[in-house]
């Protein structure tokens, strides 16, 4: 009696069951979750790495990318400024262990380029170039000329010479500015020949006498480099050179620099004691310009 009612339960539930069953497939709302599953795996994770991967690319490969030539430069600049800086300092160094003979030396060099016009003491050389070659000095002038075009950081005063000479003082004169200490060219001269009352062949010569002077500024700088090698045998030579040139201690004291205006002003030294007078146009026409002559 009991298993029949045990029986007839399962049979009632299997029934039940298949009734659901068939009432779910009606509703269509059976789902298979194992595909479902599958789909994603296959199609749907793929796709959103693939989104991901592309953001990243746009917002942090291609920019990247694009700067590379940018980055590349500016670390090709700091590995030439880290070369620069090393050999810098090496130089500074060796600046530091020669510095006794750095200071002499550096005096020969400010006798040679001068950082100020020292108008006088250029007058007063030029007028003893010119004595000791022989020559009387009639008009002896001075203005300022302007740098180089290109934009060299010096300037330049400009000396008119005019004497009394003869062709062998004139060449002593040449040869006397090329061993001079202070650096002079004479980039013109111009001479014409002339009869003394006495019946002498004298020569009448102006000579236009240049000598730069330099614009000292003090900048402190990092990335400027030091090629200055006080051991190398070209500097040695330089020294050596500036060490064989002749300076001429200052005698005319009593000279006075006068800038020139619009109306020259010109300075006229004697060996007796120095004069300024007013410019006048030479009696006799030039004739003959030679060559410019420098240092």
């Amino acid at each position: 009696m009991l298993q029949n009612e045990e029986n007839n339960k399962i049979i009632s539930q299997e029934e039940v069951s298949d009734f659901e069953t068939k009432d779910v497939e009606k509703k269509g709302l059976n789902i298979d979750t194992t595909a479902i599953r599958e789909a994603l795996l296959n199609f749907v994770f793929p796709l959103i790495s693939l989104v991901v991967s592309v953001v990243l690319i746009v917002l942090f490969v291609y920019p990247t990318i694009k700067d590379y030539p940018e980055v590349k430069a500016e670390l090709d600049q700091k590995n030439i400024l880290k070369d620069t800086l090393q050999n810098k300092i090496g130089n500074l160094k060796k600046l530091v262990d020669f510095k006794e003979f750095v200071e002499e030396d550096s005096d020969l060099v400010s006798k040679v380029i001068v950082s100020e016009a020292e108008v006088p003491k250029l007058l007063d050389q030029i007028h003893q170039i010119a004595t000791n070659s022989g020559m009387t000095v009639d008009r002896l002038s001075y203005s300022y000329g302007g740098g180089d075009q290109t934009g060299a950081s010096y300037n330049t005063v400009i000396v008119s010479l005019g004497t009394e000479t003869n062709y062998e003082q004139i060449v002593l004169f040449m040869e006397s500015v090329e061993d001079a200490a202070r650096f002079v060219s004479a980039p013109s001269f111009r001479y014409s020949s002339s009869r003394s009352a006495e019946g002498d062949n004298r020569l009448s010569a102006n000579f236009s006498v240049e000598s730069p002077y330099l614009f000292v500024q003090s900048n402190a700088v990092t990335d400027e480099p030091v090629n200055l090698d006080v051991s190398s045998q070209e500097f040695v030579d330089f020294v050596n050179m500036i060490k064989g040139l002749r300076y001429y201690e200052f005698l005319n004291i009593d000279v006075e620099a006068v800038e020139e205006t619009e109306e020259a002003t010109e300075e006229e030294i004697t060996e007796d004691a120095p004069e300024e007078i007013e410019g006048t146009p030479e009696e006799n026409p030039p004739v003959e310009e030679a060559p410019p002559v420098t240092e």
